[in-house]
C-alpha cells in the first residue's frame, strides 16, 4: 500500500506486485486529522500549497524534538507525541531499530489531498481495471479500451497534480529556510527505497523516478542513553 509519491509510482509500473491493491489514503483517513494536519481539498492550489507546508512543518518540528522528548517516557505513545490516531499511525509512521539506531519514517506525502485522490484511484480504479484487461488490446476489447483510453490518462492526471502540489509544498519549506524541515527531509531514501520496484531497462521511468518529489521525512534516534523501550 503506497504511502508516498515515489511507493505510489513503482506501484503502478508493476502492478503484479501489488496486488491485492489497497489504499492507504483509505485507512489514513478512517479517523478525522487533527486540525494542524488538516488541508482542505476544495481551496484553491495556492492555499493548499501553504496549508500543506505547514502541516508538514508541524510534523518536522514534533520529528525534531523526538530525540529529546523520547527519553522522558517510561513507555513512548507515538500517537500522543505526533498527534495521529491509531489508523493515521499505521499508514504513516514506519519504525525500524538497527542495533542501538532507531529509525522513525513519517510519510507526510498522506496529508496531500491531491496525493490521497490519486492514490486511492490508483487502488479503486487503476488496479481492477488493469486485472480485468490483462494482455488484451485496447483496439480489440472493450476491457483493454476502457484502461488504455479512460483509467491511465486519469491516472497520469491525478499524478500530475499530486506532483505539483507535494512539489510546491517542498519548495515553500525550502524557501522558509525551515531547518526542522531541511534536516529531517527524506525524499532521497524514499526514492532509493522504492527504486529496486521499477522494471529493469525503463531509462525514462527511473530518470523521472530520480526527480519525484517527496515530502517523507526521516530522523534517528540514538537508544544507547535511553532506557525506554522502542516506540509504539
Amino acid at each position: 500500500m503506497p504511502s508516498s509519491l515515489p511507493a505510489l509510482i513503482a506501484a503502478i509500473a508493476d502492478p503484479e506486485r501489488s496486488w491485492p491493491c489497497r489504499s492507504q489514503a483509505q485507512i489514513f483517513l478512517a479517523q478525522p486529522l487533527v486540525p494542524a494536519y488538516r488541508v482542505p481539498s476544495r481551496r484553491r492550489l495556492g492555499e493548499r500549497i501553504v496549508r500543506l507546508a505547514d502541516a508538514v512543518g508541524v510534523l518536522a518540528e514534533r520529528l525534531d524534538r523526538l530525540p529529546d522528548a523520547y527519553r522522558h517516557w517510561q513507555e513512548f505513545d507515538a500517537g500522543a507525541f505526533f498527534d495521529l490516531r491509531p489508523s493515521q499511525l499505521g499508514a504513516m509512521l514506519r519504525i525500524e531499530r538497527l542495533g542501538a539506531t532507531l529509525d522513525v519514517t513519517l510519510h507526510a506525502d498522506l496529508l496531500s489531498p491531491a496525493f490521497r485522490s490519486a492514490e486511492r484511484f490508483w487502488a479503486q480504479q487503476f488496479c481492477p481495471a488493469y486485472f480485468a484487461a490483462g494482455h488484451s488490446s485496447e483496439d480489440t476489447d472493450a476491457f483493454g479500451h476502457h484502461f488504455g483510453k479512460v483509467v491511465v490518462p486519469a491516472m497520469r492526471r491525478r499524478l500530475e497534480v499530486a506532483r505539483l502540489e507535494i512539489a510546491a509544498a517542498g519548495n515553500l519549506l525550502y524557501q522558509r529556510a525551515s531547518m526542522v524541515f531541511l534536516v529531517a527531509a527524506a525524499a532521497p531514501d524514499e526514492r532509493e527505497r522504492h527504486v529496486q520496484q521499477l522494471p529493469p531497462g525503463d531509462e525514462d521511468l527511473a530518470g523521472l523516478f530520480d526527480r519525484l518529489p517527496c515530502l517523507t521525512l526521516s530522523r534517528s534516534i540514538d537508544l544507547l542513553p535511553h532506557s525506554t523501550g522502542v516506540p509504539r
